[in-house]
């Protein structure tokens, strides 16, 4: 099944009307300047959603800039981040701070290559800061959202995340101006429906999806 002739901007329009009834509520949505997103995608890297909603206000009320972050006290974030499991990423965080007030003026950085020379930064939590905290049209793409792709154009499962056609397709599919919107309801998607036992029954895309229709054909009602 050729990925192009699905029309894009339909999937699109589905997933954000979709989106519009089951949005995920967490408080870094709430105002997602760069600052927040960055300390947010630092903490989700490894730790589930609804585990980090629980301590970021808390976090961000404490630390609520790089200045006020990059002052803070090591053994203190180390003591934080252990409870939490997250002794490794405080001690990047912390020194991304201070990397982003000695090097950026105490703003984080706008440009991908720079985003990723902050110790901890990959290329996904680069796009992400880019998209939700600088609302840049481009797309944002881990495993959950490799998993929604591959199934819905039918694409071999790739080795790596980065993988070119991967990355192209979850390009084409953002509409204009709204990959911010759009990126939020993929990852949602990802974790409510689309997930490693999906939820095909409740899914508004099984018109479009390959992975649905071939399942169809295999296992004839």
């Amino acid at each position: 099944m050729d990925p192009l002739a699905f029309p894009e901007r339909d999937i699109a329009a589905i997933l954000l009307a979709w989106h519009m009834k089951n949005r995920r509520v967490f408080p870094w949505r709430d105002e997602p300047e760069p600052y927040r997103v960055l300390v947010a995608e630092f903490f989700l890297q490894r730790t589930p959603a609804n585990r980090v909603a629980k301590f970021y206000p808390s976090f961000l009320k404490e630390f609520p800039s790089p200045e006020t972050l990059a002052a803070a006290d090591p053994k203190y974030l180390e003591q934080f981040g252990r409870r939490l499991g997250l002794k490794k990423r405080m001690t990047w965080l912390l020194d991304s701070a201070k990397m982003i007030c000695r090097e950026y003026g105490g703003k984080v950085p706008h440009k991908s290559e720079e985003l990723m020379k902050l110790p901890g930064v990959g290329s996904y939590t680069a796009s992400a800061v880019l998209c939700f905290g600088f609302r840049r049209n481009i797309s944002i793409v881990d495993a959950n959202v490799v998993r929604v792709v591959t199934r819905i154009f039918g694409l071999p499962k790739p080795h790596k995340v980065n993988n070119s056609a991967i990355q192209e397709t979850a390009r084409e599919l953002i509409p204009k101006g709204r990959a911010a919107a759009y990126n939020e309801a993929l990852l949602d998607f990802a974790a409510i429906l689309c997930k490693k036992l999906p939820q095909c029954d409740m899914c508004p895309l099984t018109n479009l999806c390959h992975y649905y229709q071939k399942s169809k054909v295999a296992s004839p009602t």
